[in-house]
């Protein structure tokens, strides 16, 4: 059997989303209340770290989304300069019914278990065939925690 040609294409790392004066407005008090929470509580490291926190959220959300490439070919996924081998991977899953398709990959890391890689203008069956010969297509959704801060806005 041959191998299959090395799928390409260039996405955004993640969708842009237009966040309204209010959005950073919510941001500012709560990270206040929790910062002058915990002074008035005496723990003025924990104070600090939300503050910086809140401050590199808010730096995160007005941030525009990079161009990345992506590459599946017969070694692995190669997502910008990472490159994720087929043994470190388990399965996939493509979501093709929301307005921007996207691919689920399940890695066997603990702190990162999911790779979600947009699609862009890419063939659907052609990423699903390509991936199908190294990975086995596994149902996989998103957890509720990730749509919950995708609905805020995060």
């Amino acid at each position: 059997m041959a191998k299959p040609s090395p799928l390409h294409w260039e996405t955004h790392e993640y969708e842009e989303r237009r966040r309204s004066s209010d959005w950073f407005w919510a941001v500012g008090i709560i990270t206040l209340a929790v910062v002058v929470t915990s002074i008035i509580l005496g723990n003025i490291l924990f104070a600090l770290v939300i503050l910086i926190g809140g401050f590199a959220l808010i730096l995160y959300a007005v941030r525009k989304p990079q161009k990345i490439d992506v590459v599946v070919d017969h070694r692995g996924v190669v997502l910008d300069k990472f490159f994720y081998p087929y043994h470190t991977l388990e399965s996939f899953w493509v979501e093709e019914h929301e307005n921007h398709p996207r691919i689920l990959i399940k890695s066997q890391k603990l702190f990162m278990p999911y790779l979600i890689v947009p699609l862009g203008d890419t063939d659907i069956d052609e990423a699903r065939e390509q991936l199908s010969h190294h990975l086995p297509e596994v149902f996989h959704s998103e957890s509720i925690f990730h749509r919950l801060l995708e609905y805020l806005g995060f």
